[in-house]
């Protein structure tokens, strides 16, 4: 599935990253999209005209959606799986704007100039259980919020409403609930950068045969669960930088952590999960770093004045080496 981590620089840089795990070929692209575009909804509902412009990672699929991106006034989101616990509402509300989950990412970047904005405009959305017509299921998700003040929330949607959580951690995988990954993170306070210390056992002494033990029992599966114990860890001990480039790169080096190749987790359908991209969002410099499984190293993209001056939607992908 997918991993996200926030990340601050000593100076404040603030970024969001993710990863987009999955075995179906979304063909995601970076893609720009001008102020007051309008949104034919895959809900079949009047749809939804942006007010700020935006970037991210998106398709074409007789409509353009997102899986993450970033704006213009400095706010993010990225959408990640959340199986067997969305619970979406089975009617529309004529009061709202009814959309899909594979919606929310494209209103949300459209709409939303902060976090706090974001929240304030979703109390008039309602998301459905509507069919996505691309991936033929009701997607699933959940969602992470960022903004270039540094607050970000995690949004889920259940049985018993709509609940935001403060990202304490920084860090958002897969199911089960958030809350329940950060219950669970209580059980490896051992976890430290350092090594312990020797141990005397009666009249023998323990000592380790090298460096490393102190991070004995980090987990290092692909389930949803032990990428969230491994990207808290990580994020919370990686050096600290300076600077958009420097801050960049270290995101990356916390995201290659959760590189799936392929081959390595098969459903039981035998198809193959795999890391389709990587992205890092940097929030303070408008950029927008992008990564696909075949480049050896990401393009970036920048939401500038040039870019915002385009009111024409621009496919922005471009190959590295």
């Amino acid at each position: 599935m997918c991993t996200s981590i926030t990340y601050q620089t000593e100076d404040n840089v603030r970024m969001l990253a993710r990863t987009m795990d999955f075995s179906f070929q979304l063909g995601a692209k970076p893609i720009y999209i001008p102020r007051n575009y309008h949104f034919a909804t895959l809900a079949g509902q009047s749809g939804f005209t942006s007010r700020l412009a935006f970037l991210g990672a998106g398709a074409n699929v007789g409509g353009y959606i997102f899986a993450d991106g970033l704006n213009e006034a400095g706010f993010s989101m990225a959408a990640l799986y959340f199986s067997e616990n969305a619970q979406y509402a089975d009617q529309p509300d004529p009061d709202k704007a009814n959309l899909e989950s594979a919606d929310l990412v494209a209103w949300g970047l459209g709409q939303a100039s902060s976090v706090a904005d974001f929240i304030d405009r979703f109390q008039k959305v309602v998301i459905v259980n509507q069919e996505n017509r691309f991936l033929k299921i009701v997607v699933p998700l959940h969602w992470v919020l960022a903004d270039k003040s540094g607050v970000s929330k995690v949004l889920e949607i259940t049985a018993t409403g709509v609940h935001y959580y403060d990202n304490q951690v920084g860090v958002m995988t897969n199911s089960p609930a958030y809350g329940w990954h950060m219950e669970n993170l209580r059980r490896y306070n051992h976890l430290q950068p350092q090594d312990h210390v020797d141990r005397q056992y009666g009249s023998f002494k323990a000592i380790a045969d090298g460096p490393g033990y102190g991070a004995m029992g980090l987990p290092g599966d692909y389930s949803s669960v032990s990428r969230f114990i491994r990207a808290v860890f990580l994020r919370n001990y990686i050096g600290k930088t300076t600077g958009c480039e420097a801050g960049a790169k270290a995101v990356f080096h916390l995201l290659n952590a959760f590189d799936i190749p392929k081959g390595v987790k098969i459903q039981a359908n035998g198809e193959s999960d795999y890391t389709q991209y990587k992205t890092v969002m940097d929030l303070t410099d408008s950029a927008y770093y992008f990564q696909l499984y075949e480049q050896f190293g990401p393009a970036k993209y920048v939401l500038d004045a040039h870019l915002l001056a385009s009111d024409q939607v621009v496919e922005l992908y471009k190959a590295t080496a």
